[in-house]
This record gives C-alpha cells, structure tokens and sequence, in this order.
C-alpha cells in the first residue's frame, strides 16, 4: 500500500512539475493564474482523502476493545498513559501515510521551482506547499478524533458502537470520492470563487490550497481568506479533540465491558426457496449473506470498491461546461456498467478474504465436493444483493437521459451484461466464501492495476457503444440478445466435473514440478 501512495504522489507531483513548467514559458494571463490554482487543489485533495480515509477506517484503534480491558485493566497503568500510546500508535501510522503520499511529490515540485523563484520567493512557496499538503494530512486525522470525541462525549458506549459502522462507511466513501472527484472540484474551482458559493467551505483541501495564495500574497483575497479558515479550523479540531477526548474517555472506557457483554439484536435472514434449491446451496447462500451483513471489515472493503465505482461512473457520466455540472450523454450510457464492474469485482475480492476461520470446521466435515453448488450460490448472491441495487441506483439519470422505452432496453443489457460478467468472474471460483486463509501473493498488483483499468474503460465503453447501435440497428439488438441468452444458459447449465472445495489459500511447503 505504501508503494502505491508513493507511485501515485510521484505521478502527482510530476503532472504538477509539467504543467506548472508549460504555464511559466507561456504569457502571464488570468486563465493562467485559474490553471495553476486548479492545480495546486490536486495533491491537498489526496493528501486529505489518504490520510481521513486511514483515519476512518481505523476508527476503533483509539479505543480498548474487550481484550485490552481484560488484560490491561489489573495492572497499574495509568488510563492516560493508555489513551496515549493507542493515540501516539495510531498518530505515527497516519503521519506514515502522509509522508509517503507528500514528502516525493512536494520535493519534486520544489526542486523544479528552485531556479526560477527568487531565494524569498522560493522559501514562502515551499512554506506554503508543505503547509497545504501536510496540513491538509493533519486536518483530516485531527477532524476524525475530534468526531470521535464529540461522540463519546454526548453518546453511550451502545449508541456509539450502533452508529459507528455507518459513520466509518460514509466517511470513508466520502474520503474516497474526494480523491476521484477531483477533476470536478478542479473544473469548477474559479466560478465557485467568483461566486463565493458555498461547497468551498465544506471541501477541507480547497482551504489548504488557500495557503498558496495567503503565503505568496495572492491577488485572490478570498482564496486567502479560505487559507486563513484553514489554520483556524486545524486548530479548532486539535482544541476539541483535546477538550472531549479529555472529559469523555474515561467515561468511555468504564462503560466498554458493558457495552461488549450486552446482547446484540440478531439480524433476520430469510433465504427465498425460489432462488436456492438445494440444502447445501441454501445453507451456502445463508452463511455468506449473513457474515457479510455482520462483518464490519468486509462491509467496509464493500463500501470502498462501491465508493470508488461511483465517483468513476460519475466521472465518465458527467461533464463541466460553462462552469456548472452537466450530463454527458455519451458518458451517461457507461454509468451502470462501470457500477456493476466495481461491485461484481468487489464481491469477487471481498469472499476471498476470511471472515472466523475457527468456524470453518463445519464446512470441511460436510464438505463433498461442493465446488458447483458453492459457484452457484456465489454467483446467486451476487446477482440478487448488488445488481438490483446499482441499477436502482443508475435509474434516475437513464431517466433524466432517455425516454422509458429507450430505459427498459438499457436495463435489459445492464442485467444480460452483468450476468455474463458475473460468470466470467466467478468461472474457476472454487471456494466457500469467507472461509478460505488468503495468501496475498499469487498475483502481482501491477497486473491486476492494469486489468482493471482496462476491465473498467474496455467493458464500459464497449458495452455502451453495443448498446448505441442497437438503438440504430434492430437486427444487432436481436443478435445481442439472442447470443447472451445462449450463453447464459450454456453458462448455468455446464456440469464441470466435480471437486472439492479450497480452505487453504497457502502454498505448500514442497513445490512439485508435476513433469509426469
């Protein structure tokens, strides 16, 4: 992880490097001035989302959970002493990820501003490029905590724990979004400053790229004024994390054993018997929706993988002209495919990573061979609890876009398309979900980057222009769904032989080289 913040900052401050260098040889110009201060929005955006997203998704490291309570609460530790070293632990991991995603881009940025700058003029540019890239870093982790505080200081230790899950899931789309959406906070920056309209004040990185213009005295006052907000508003989360962190965490930690002995209410789980058949199947389906419905850690990798689809499809499906939002209609038509690849591959991701692999015992005793009637569950449950609801979620821009007969022929080829996509992923899928130890080193991340960035822009744009020509072309709408009907059903009626499922993701100790 730590690589790909680096490569990306890296890529970050050389786009930087290039365009500021393509700017300075050009005329001095109004339009000039409004690129760079797009620019300068870029890295305080993915310093922001890095650093509240790490934040967020690590919202429970400040508190002792059951464990620490048992064990820490005899011995004579102090309960600041306690709160400190969670807080110091968790504060050096956050300043870890800041300086992996600022310390290469910031340094290549001034470097290449060195010999065009005056030696004053260069000192108050590094300022403030360290200033908004690492303030913005601070921010997020000090806005987070300062959450957190407030929480535990108004709420129960229940209450907490009840609203938790859906404050992490939230934030962190949000933190993603902020990331990807970029080239629209970017587009829209200058008449948003004009007009002094009032997203500018509830987007952090847009204050912190107000420090170039208050540091290096900036012709744009109210850019300056947005920089000033975010010093002030830096120490108004430090001020209140200190405040509530300091009157609410002993009541907290009293009330945490409490808290973890109290029943949870068990979430309901109803298995349709028209949608699954077989015992197995059933019993299959069942376990992995309701781990799935329970698992805060995989309902946040869920969470992420639809967070970063939607701020895609958004991405293509939008387009910025005359300084407001409009709908691109080429674009428009890539929206549900993009969803439905992000959430199809998030699903196929997300079941290979354990859930209690102590439980697994039951499934290796009954096991027998169950790797077709594992695949089908899968692929079932995939299809019923995330292709409903992307399509609802796509539904009201088919509808802005084109008339409803024109919808309903799109959601046809969105369901036809995201089930042929579900067979092509789950195809060799020979696990239980939930219940296979995950070795992570079979695949290497530069490949899977690379399949997915084609996997995303080949499939949507294809599939959309598939989708254009049968609008011009009955006889291509025939023949598409003709063929996805036939290999549909050649798809859930193929009998593979039959094998037996894998619980154990790790190579063996001794390769074979299988030369028989």
């Amino acid at each position: 992880m730590l690589g790909i913040l680096i490569t990306i900052g890296m890529l970050a401050g050389y786009s930087a490097v290039v365009t500021s260098a393509d700017l300075s040889h050009g005329v001095r110009s109004v339009e000039a001035d409004w690129m760079v201060r797009s620019l300068r929005l870029l890295l305080p955006s993915f310093s922001f989302g890095v650093a509240g997203f790490a934040a967020l998704f690590y919202w429970d490291a400040l508190f002792p959970d059951r464990r620490d309570f048992l064990i820490l609460a005899p011995f004579p530790i102090p309960l600041h002493q306690l709160v400190a070293a969670k807080f110091t632990a968790l504060l050096l991991f956050v300043l870890l990820l800041a300086s992996a995603v600022n310390v290469t881009p910031d340094s290549m940025v001034l470097l290449s501003m060195f010999g065009t700058n005056s030696l004053g003029a260069w000192l108050r540019l590094a300022a403030a490029q360290i200033a908004a890239t690492f303030g913005a870093s601070a921010f997020a982790f000090l806005g987070v905590a300062a959450g957190q505080g407030i929480l535990i200081s108004l709420t129960s230790a229940r209450i907490f724990r009840r609203i938790s899950p859906w404050i992490q899931m939230f934030g962190m789309s949000a933190m993603v979004m902020s990331i990807l959406g970029l080239p629209f906070s970017a587009g829209l920056l200058r008449p948003a400053v004009e007009q002094k309209q009032l997203w500018l004040y509830l987007f952090p990185p847009v204050w912190f790229s107000g420090l170039f213009e208050l540091f290096t005295r900036g012709q744009n006052q109210f850019l300056a004024s947005l920089g000033m907000l975010s010093i002030k508003m830096t120490a108004l989360a430090l001020v209140t994390m200190l405040v509530t962190w300091g009157f609410g965490f002993r009541r907290h930690f009293r009330r945490t054993l409490e808290a973890e002995d109290a029943a949870h209410r068990p979430r309901a789980w109803a298995v349709p018997n028209w949608l699954v058949r077989s015992p197995e199947e059933q019993a299959l389906f069942g376990f992995a929706g309701k781990t799935l419905a329970r698992s805060q850690k995989h309902q946040f990798f869920i969470a992420t993988y639809f967070s970063a689809g939607l701020a895609i499809a958004l991405f293509f499906g939008a387009a910025i002209r005359d300084g407001k939002i409009a709908l691109s209609p080429g674009g428009a038509r890539t929206v549900a495919f993009v969803l439905g690849f992000f959430a199809i591959s998030g699903f196929r991701a997300v079941f290979q990573f354990p859930a209690e692999l102590a439980a697994n015992w039951l499934f290796r005793m009954t096991e027998a061979r169950w790797t077709e009637v594992s695949r089908s569950a899968t692929r079932k449950l995939v299809l019923s609890i995330s292709l409903v609801p992307l399509l609802l979620l796509a539904l009201p821009l088919e509808i802005a876009a084109w008339n409803w007969p024109a919808v309903l022929e799109h959601l046809a080829v969105q369901c036809i398309a995201a089930g042929l996509l579900v067979e092509l992923f789950f195809w060799n899928f020979d696990k239980v979900p939930f219940t296979c130890s995950y070795f992570p080193g079979r695949k290497s991340l530069a490949l899977l980057v690379v399949l997915y960035v084609y996997g995303i822009t080949g499939y949507s744009f294809h599939m959309a222009d598939l989708e254009s020509a049968m609008e011009r072309h009955w006889a291509v709408a025939v023949l598409f769904f003709a063929g996805a009907a036939v290999a549909l059903v050649l798809a859930w009626r193929r009998h593979p032989a039959a094998g037996g499922v894998r619980f154990d993701g790790s190579e063996p100790v001794i390769q074979s080289l299988e030369l028989s």
